[in-house]
């Protein structure tokens, strides 16, 4: 999960490393709080069976698994990475 948060991280430099890290931990426990809360997110037009959970200009998308009562995190983007 981790690798593909850290691309779209902002301050990749070692200057900013506390910034890209703190970051990176608010979106992994937003991810996380999603065992709680699981359809808070908003269902994806396009893709229903997809949801979105917004973070600042930050994206987490997931789908509810029922059958196995666990949520799947596809994947993580930058809001200015949508098309």
């Amino acid at each position: 999960m981790c690798h593909s948060i850290e691309k779209h991280l902002p301050g990749r430099g070692a200057e900013n490393v506390p910034a890209g890290e703190t970051l990176g931990n608010e979106l992994i426990d937003e991810a996380m709080s999603l065992e709680l809360m699981p359809y808070r997110g908003s269902v994806v037009k396009k893709q229903p069976a997809l949801r979105k959970l917004i973070h600042g200009n930050y994206l987490v998308y997931y789908r509810i698994k029922e059958s196995e009562k666990a949520v799947q995190i596809v994947s993580f983007f930058h809001g200015a990475q949508i098309k």
